[in-house]
Order: C-alpha cells, then sequence, then structure tokens
C-alpha cells in the first residue's frame, strides 16, 4: 500500500498554475525573452496518517505571446504510519501551454504536459506518462471563472488506469495587492483498487507585494475519505517574473 499511496499522489500531473489553485489558467508570459520562476512547498496529511511534503522547482519561458513552455523539478518527503521514510525526486515534468482562442472575456486554451521517467523508485511511476488539460475561462467583472477538463495516461503503468475529472475554481481581487480564490476538484483516480473519487475543495490566497512577484497560501481539504486520499494540505508558494 505504501508504494501505491506514494504513486498516486506524488506527482506533477496537474500543475501547478496559478499557485495554490491546482488547476491551469490560460495566462501567459506575453512572448519571447520573459520568464518566470516558482518554488513551491505542500504539506499534506493522509486519512491512513501517512505525511507528505513537496517542493517544486519550476521555469516557464515565454515563446509567443499566447504560449509557454515549461520545465517543474519535484522533490518529495514521505514519513509512513510506521516510522519509515522516503524522500527523493520524482518524476521531472515538461509542458507547453497554448491558448489559441481569446474573444471578448472569454479565453479557451490546453495544457499537453509530459511527466519523464526520472523519479527515485517508489516515488516516481516507473514509466513516462502525460496529462493534457483543456481550459476554458471567463472573466466576469472582478471575478475570474476557471473550467479544467483534466486527462491523465497512465494505464500502461501496472496497478493503474487512465485518470479524468475536472476542476472548478473563481477568484478575484479583495484589494489591489491581494487576490483570493476557491476551488474544486472532482477526479477519477488513477488507481485501479480505489473506487471513490477524488474530491477536494481548496481555498487560496495569493499577495502581490510587487507587480512581478506573486506569495501564495492555500488550504487544502479532501472532501471524500479514502487511505489514499490527502486529508488536508497547507501550500506555500512564491514566484517572481523578469
Amino acid at each position: 500500500m505504501k508504494w501505491r499511496i506514494t504513486l498516486a499522489l506524488g506527482l506533477p500531473q496537474v500543475v501547478f498554475a496559478f499557485y495554490p489553485f491546482n488547476a491551469e489558467d490560460t495566462g501567459t508570459l506575453g512572448g519571447l525573452g520573459k520568464f518566470q520562476v516558482e518554488t513551491n512547498f505542500a504539506y499534506f496529511k493522509y486519512y491512513d496518517r501517512t505525511k507528505h511534503r513537496d517542493a517544486i522547482l519550476q521555469l516557464t519561458a515565454g515563446v509567443l505571446k499566447n504560449a509557454d513552455v515549461a520545465v517543474l523539478v519535484p522533490y518529495s518527503q514521505y514519513k509512513y504510519p510506521d516510522g519509515s521514510r522516503l524522500q527523493g525526486v520524482s518524476d521531472v515534468g515538461v509542458f507547453i501551454k497554448h491558448i489559441p482562442l481569446e474573444l471578448e472575456n472569454n479565453k479557451l486554451g490546453y495544457k499537453a504536459q509530459v511527466n519523464l521517467d526520472t523519479g527515485k523508485e517508489g516515488i516516481g511511476y516507473g514509466k513516462t506518462t502525460a496529462n493534457l488539460n483543456l481550459m476554458l475561462e471567463r472573466k466576469v467583472g472582478n471575478i475570474t471563472l476557471n473550467t479544467n477538463l483534466v486527462y491523465i495516461k497512465a494505464s500502461h503503468v501496472e496497478e493503474l488506469r487512465d485518470a479524468y475529472g475536472a476542476y472548478l475554481h473563481a477568484y478575484g481581487d479583495l484589494r489591489k495587492w491581494l487576490i483570493a480564490g476557491v476551488e474544486f476538484k472532482y477526479l477519477i483516480p488513477e488507481e485501479e483498487s480505489v473506487d471513490k473519487k477524488d474530491m477536494h475543495v481548496l481555498v487560496g490566497f495569493v499577495l502581490r507585494p510587487a507587480e512581478n512577484t506573486d506569495i501564495s497560501l492555500g488550504l487544502h481539504r479532501s472532501l471524500n475519505k479514502h487511505e489514499s486520499f490527502s486529508k488536508y494540505g497547507v501550500l506555500l508558494g512564491f514566484l517572481i517574473r523578469f
């Protein structure tokens, strides 16, 4: 069971976009020569009392006004109920985000990601996998509404299946320097043995002390109980654009 918990929840499957939200947004850097560096941290406690920490470094570069490419390197640590520990680099992700359609206050785009087989045994998939996000975003006054349809290709890995689902999130400006929002996830898990849906709610805040800097905080809570799901989590992030 330890291997399955690690595999199901320790990977950069759908992430990390407008951190601390897991759903991908439709924002891009705006063209060639624009860059962004993110450091994201997360702590989760599972229903079986496993504790999990993530640290993720993501480097993003603009290639077109409406397209970015990125690489993300995750490092994971686990402490299991029996006191044993596991830590190491997980699978490195590479993705392109493209927003081909923008009409008035609506945007439509996709993110295609490949997760390379670089992870430590017991943390990574052990095979190269992929995921696809389709994003629809609408601006309504001061509020941004976002829907992600998600597909994760993992059925070629033993004991896993292809997973799919949706993320819904909304956020807006509380102040010029403070953004707040909420996210809901509904996902069929990758584990074949799990017959419950992976559902969560997340409340997020983004502090913007300068135009090119974000400091983020997220509070996560599962809505469905299963030993392989995280019961609750705390997410912190720092981002700078240049």
